[in-house]
Order: C-alpha cells, then sequence, then structure tokens
C-alpha cells in the first residue's frame, strides 16, 4: 500500500510539473502558425516593393536570402517538429526569386509603424525582428523542456532521497511485537522470516535499537545465546540503562556462560537491583550462582526475596524448590521459627503478608519475610538467614514475638484495617530446636 500511494504521487508531481511543457507545445504551434502567415505577407510586400521600384532586384533577393538563411539555420528544425503541430518541410522550397531556402519559414513579422523601409534599413530592420522572434521562440521551447527535466527528475530526487535517509521497511515492522508471542515449535516459520527481516533491518540501520531487541528475543528462542546476548548488548549501548533490556541481557550472557556469572554479568546484575531491589529473575540467577559457590545461607536470603513478589505458578515452584534444597544442605540454624499461617476468612486480594520476629512489644524487627496473600496457607521459617541486618542477626536476641500481619497497604507498619496475630514471647537464646508456632488470621473487628 505505501509503494502503490508512493507511486501515484510520484506520478501526480511528475505531471504537475511537465504541465508547462505540454501548454507551451500548443501555443507554440499556434504561435508558429501566425508567424509562417505574416512570414508570406512580408515576402508579398517585399515583391511588391521590387516592382514599384523602392528595392532593386539584387538587394530583394539578397534581403530574402539572408533573412530566410538566418531562419533556417536557428529555428527550421524545430518549427518543421511534429510535436510542434507542423508538418516536416524540407530543406530548401523555391522562392519567388529564384530559390530561397525557407520559403515556409515561420519568423517574421512587421514594423509597427506600417511603413516600408529605406532599402538601406530593410536589412537591419528584419534581422532584427528575425533574431526576436527566434530568441522568444528558443526561449520557450528551453522553458519547456526546464519543466519536463523538472517533472521527472523531481520525483525521482524523492525517492533517492526517501531510500538513502527514510525507512521504507518500517511499515513491515508494525506488527514486529508479534515476535514476544511466538512458539518455536508452532510458528517456525515466522520465526525464521522476522529472523532474516530483522537481520536485514540491522545490516542496515545499525542504530535501531528496536530492531536489535526483537532479534536478540528470536535469537534467545532459537537458544542461540551468544547471538542473543550481543545483540542486547547492543541494543543496550544504543538505550543507555533500560531495566527491560538489562534484563534480557542478563539471561542471554548467564545462559550463554552455560549457567554462571561473570563479571559483566554481575555488573548489569547489581545495576538492575539497584532501580528494582526484587527483581525476581535476577535474584534467582544470583540465588543459583550462591548455591552453585556453596554459599548456601545466601542463596536462602536471595530466594526468599525472589518469592517476595507476586509470580506465575511455574516461577514460584521453581524458587520453593531451589529454597528447600538449600535449607536441607545449610540444615538448621538456631535459633529457628516454622510459623504456619492459616486464615479463617477469605484475605483481601492484592494484600501482601509479613512475618516477623521482633523484640516483644515493638522494635526493629531481627526477621522478616513478605509474601503475597494468594501464597496461603503456608509454612515460613525464620532464622538468621532471612535477618533484615546480617549485623543484628535473630540469634543475638535473648526473646523475640512472632507478627504475623496483612497489609492492604504493602508495608510492614501497622494500619488500621490491617489482619494480624501475635505470639507470646519466645525465649530463643538457649533454644535447641526450632519453634513451631500456629498463626490463624481473623478479619479486624
Amino acid at each position: 500500500m505505501f509503494w502503490l500511494l508512493a507511486g501515484l504521487l510520484s506520478l501526480a508531481a511528475a505531471a504537475f510539473a511537465a504541465t508547462p511543457f505540454f501548454l507551451g507545445g500548443r501555443s507554440g504551434a499556434e504561435r508558429a502558425a501566425t508567424l509562417r502567415e505574416l512570414y508570406r505577407q512580408r515576402l508579398g510586400e517585399l515583391d511588391d516593393e521590387a516592382r514599384s521600384g523602392v528595392v532593386e532586384a539584387d538587394e530583394r533577393q539578397a534581403l530574402e536570402t539572408e533573412l530566410g538563411r538566418a531562419l533556417l539555420d536557428e529555428f527550421g528544425e524545430a518549427l518543421s517538429s511534429p510535436q510542434n503541430g507542423t508538418s516536416p518541410m524540407p530543406k530548401e522550397q523555391p522562392g519567388r526569386s529564384g530559390g530561397v531556402p525557407g520559403r515556409s519559414l515561420e519568423a517574421l513579422s512587421l514594423p509597427q509603424n506600417g511603413t516600408p523601409p529605406t532599402p538601406k534599413e530593410q536589412p537591419a530592420s528584419r534581422w532584427a525582428v528575425s533574431i526576436c522572434s527566434m530568441e522568444g521562440l528558443a526561449a520557450k521551447e528551453s522553458k519547456g523542456r526546464a519543466w519536463l527535466v523538472a517533472g521527472l527528475a523531481a520525483p525521482l530526487a524523492a525517492l533517492a532521497l526517501y531510500l538513502g535517509i527514510g525507512e521504507p521497511d518500517a511499515p513491515m515492522l508494525l506488527d514486529a511485537s508479534e515476535v514476544m508471542r511466538l512458539d518455536p515449535a508452532e510458528d517456525r516459520i515466522e520465526l525464521d522470516r522476522w529472523r532474516a527481516l530483522l537481520g536485514h533491518r540491522v545490516q542496515q540501520r545499525s542504530g535501531d535499537a528496536g530492531s536489535w531487541f526483537l532479534l536478540g528475543r528470536i535469537y534467545m528462542v532459537d537458544e542461540d545465546y551468544g547471538a542473543a546476548a550481543a545483540a542486547f548488548e547492543r541494543a543496550h549501548a544504543l538505550t543507555g540503562e533500560d531495566p527491560g533490556v538489562d534484563l534480557h541481557w542478563l539471561q542471554a550472557r548467564y545462559l550463554a556462560a552455560g549457567g554462571r556469572l561473570d563479571e559483566g554479568a554481575a555488573a548489569i546484575a547489581e545495576r538492575i537491583l539497584a532501580q528494582t531491589p526484587n527483581q525476581p529473575m535476577v535474584l534467582e540467577l544470583l540465588g543459583l550462582e550462591a548455591f552453585r559457590r556453596a554459599e548456601y545461607r545466601e542463596a536462602v536470603a536471595l530466594f526468599n526475596r525472589a518469592l517476595s513478589n507476586p509470580l506465575e505458578p511455574l516461577s514460584r515452584r521453581v524458587l520453593l524448590t531451589g529454597l528447600a534444597e538449600a535449607r536441607a544442605r545449610l540444615g538448621d540454624m538456631l535459633p529457628a521459627i516454622d510459623v504456619s499461617v492459616t486464615a479463617k476468612a477469605p484475605l483481601p486480594q492484592g494484600a501482601t503478608l509479613f512475618v516477623i520476629a521482633r523484640p516483644p512489644g515493638g522494635g526493629m524487627p531481627y526477621a522478616v519475610l513478605r509474601r503475597p496473600v494468594s501464597q496461603l496457607p503456608d509454612t515460613f521459617r525464620l532464622d538468621d538467614a532471612v535477618s533484615m541486618n546480617p549485623a543484628v542477626p535473630l540469634s543475638m536476641a535473648q526473646h523475640i514475638e512472632v507478627v504475623v500481619r496483612v497489609s492492604r497497604a504493602g508495608t510492614a507498619t501497622a494500619h488500621p484495617g490491617d489482619w494480624q496475630w501475635r505470639s507470646e514471647p519466645l525465649a530463643v537464646a538457649d533454644a535447641k530446636a526450632p519453634f513451631a508456632l500456629q498463626a490463624e488470621l481473623s478479619p479486624p473487628p
């Protein structure tokens, strides 16, 4: 559709620019016919002057020859062209006085005062009139050609300019976001088409960050992680610190390295967490890396932070599996409190659950867990692995109380209308085994 409209507009521009050429051709033909008749009249007058003795026979012959030759040389070809509406004329046509080229020539006009000039004036005056006529017609012809050239050159120049700095393939990319939804098993042909199209696009326009990003997504689907990392790196260089681009870049680098975080990938992860502290995918990758290094306490903390987000069921199961495995490797860290949380009534949708270990009566918490209420019922463990401040872990406390709160505001601070449960003080300093608590939430009175 784009090229059809562009072609129609180009034809319209060419027709508009060339119109004066064709109109000028019709005007030139009419003028040529008029000048032809005037020229014949002047020849008749010249014959009359010769008969009356005003002009000598040899002088008359010289005047007609001079005028005819000049007109024929300068303008005869244009006047005899079929495009001017006249029939082709022979190169020589006998005149009245014995053979002057161009008796049918189409230029010459009468002097404005209508009086025959003296014999000495005739050559100069008629020559001047003839040259004026020729220059006028020649100028019109030249102008017509210029308009025709402009009419053809304008759309061609516009097309060349558009191909040079425009985006002819931009309409094909309008639905490029569908790449995000294509399935490699069911949409193989479409994926290959987009891969070729976007690959060509970034070769021609290496500064198109969006095309680099989408091409990286296709590489990820095709499990070409090295190429995906390179594409996302290029998109990052063009867009700057965009968390969406950085997230995909981190994942591609992690997979390209066989499930390891090198220094560059770790720097990307820290940059993302500086903007989004609980970004679940980044926390999951960091947790897996900590697990690989056998740093299980750090892995537990990272998996718990990741689980504080609303997650898809599959992502949640993966993180819970990793958390359980890390805790199994870590073993019991005493003191520890296992809190099973249930509710007597449906909980507010979108609310947030907090499980808090703090000094009795309030104060800075030792450990906090945060979960979406959609995760209930469930059991949660509080210990040093989930301490808020590693410098003040739960193991430093003598007595604690556990508070379970459902907050509509999404903050650990109490607000009117929160659902809350609180335990009796627990002496945790000399604990020999984990505490087990049953917390049943009720709606606020």
